[in-house]
Formats: structure tokens, sequence, C-alpha cells
């Protein structure tokens, strides 16, 4: 979700812009005249980012390490309330990838050795709170309960559908039995191909993050990644 910035126009009224137009010039939603929309930097600057030069996920590491916005106590949810809960989330992205070894035929003294191609991966951990009133804390957890429940029940599913395979099986249905490992056989490369995404991302965090400032943007950045979400807790108890 790109982020929305507001520039002037002599009319009073505000242009709604994106970073992409920065540079250009726009026509004014009200008076039809055309705006100049000032550079990137300085748009950043005018919509009060004090790291106008840092990547969003270095701007996420900056202002949660310093307790600035958006992590001063406003929850994320409502963003009218003062936080009352804090859940503790660790986005880890892939910084660099660099190949140690291409592989191939090696010459050695008795022959040739195969080599394998290696590389060497490089992290970065970025840790925030989850910060929620009350009221939001509830719904919060309401959503992440149903997700749990929504990928048990997957499992589940998958665990019913081998044991159906191998009840026809036993009993010759071939035709059936047949059938069925097809459908477990579809369902068990549904279920590893989540182990093989790079963006592991839960999709229903997608509504308590939309409203931390440079975090969507930071997580559609990102090529690999992989986030982790703690326990909440009280804000006093931390």
């Amino acid at each position: 979700m790109p982020e929305t910035y507001y520039v002037d126009c002599d009319c009073g009224s505000q242009l709604r812009v994106e970073l992409y137009h920065a540079g250009t010039d726009r026509a004014c939603p009200s008076c039809s005249k055309s705006v100049m929309i000032p550079d990137s930097i300085t748009l950043r600057e005018m919509s009060g980012d004090k790291y106008p030069y840092l990547r969003p996920i270095e701007k996420v590491r900056q202002t949660a390490r310093a307790g600035e916005a958006p992590f001063n106590g406003l929850c994320h949810g409502c963003n009218s309330t003062q936080a009352q809960f804090a859940t503790p989330c660790c986005l880890t992205v892939m910084e660099e990838r660099v190949v140690a070894s291409d592989g191939g035929i090696r010459p050695t003294l008795t022959g040739v050795a195969l080599h394998t191609a290696s590389s060497e991966e490089h992290y970065t951990a970025t840790s925030f709170p989850l910060l929620l009133c009350e009221q939001c804390q509830s719904r919060f957890q309401s959503d992440r309960f149903f997700a749990r429940l929504k990928s048990k029940l997957k499992l589940a599913a998958l665990l019913g559908l081998l044991g159906a395979f191998l009840y026809f099986v036993y009993y010759n249905a071939e035709v059936v039995a047949a059938l069925a490992g097809l459908i477990w056989l579809v369902g068990v490369i549904a279920w590893a191909a989540g182990f093989r995404d790079t963006k592991k991302f839960p999709a229903y965090l997608n509504r308590w993050f939309e409203n931390i400032r440079w975090l969507p943007e930071a997580i559609a950045d990102e090529d690999e990644f992989s986030l982790t979400v703690g326990q909440s807790k009280a804000i006093e108890t931390i």
C-alpha cells in the first residue's frame, strides 16, 4: 500500500498524491490549476518524515527503536486511542545473497569431482510492537484464533484425505483409491508450497499492519522475508 501525500494549492484545496507523482505537474481537483509537485525528499519531509533518505524497513526499525511515531503509544487499530497492549513482532528480511560457489565439475588427482552450487544469505531482523487498545486487542485476538483454527482444519482435511486413501486401498477399490490418492497428492503439494514461499506473512495481519506507517511499503519492497508474532502483553507489565 503506497503512502499518500498532500500538496496545497493556492485556492486552498489539497491534492492527494503518491510518491511517483514527485516532480510532475498535477491539476487541482477544485480549480483545475496546474500545481507543481515537490521532489520525493521534500514530499516526505512535508509529511513529517524525519528519515526521508532511509528505506521503509529502516524507518520502521529506527522509529520503533526510538519510540517515535508510529510507535509512540497510539493504537494501530483505531488510531484514536492510547494503546493498552503490545504484541512483539519481528520482520526478518534477506538483505543479500552471495554466491560462494557456482558448482560444476572440478578436476582432482584421481579424476573429477562434482561440486554443488552454494550461496551465503545475510538477513536483518527488525523488531517492532503492534500497539492496540483494549477493544482492538479483542478483535485482533479473535482474528488470530480463527486464522490458527483455519490452519488446523486444513491439516485435518489433509490427514482425512490420507486416511480415506489408505482405507480404499485396503479394500481394493482401485478407481476410488486412485481418485483419493490424486486429491491427497494435490493437497500435499499445496501444503508443501507454503514452505517454499519466500514471503511468509499471515493474511489476517493485513488489516492490523495497514495503519502502521511505512510497514506495508517495507513488506511490499522485500523479496524474501519471514514474520514472527509473539504473545500480547499489557503495556504496564512490559
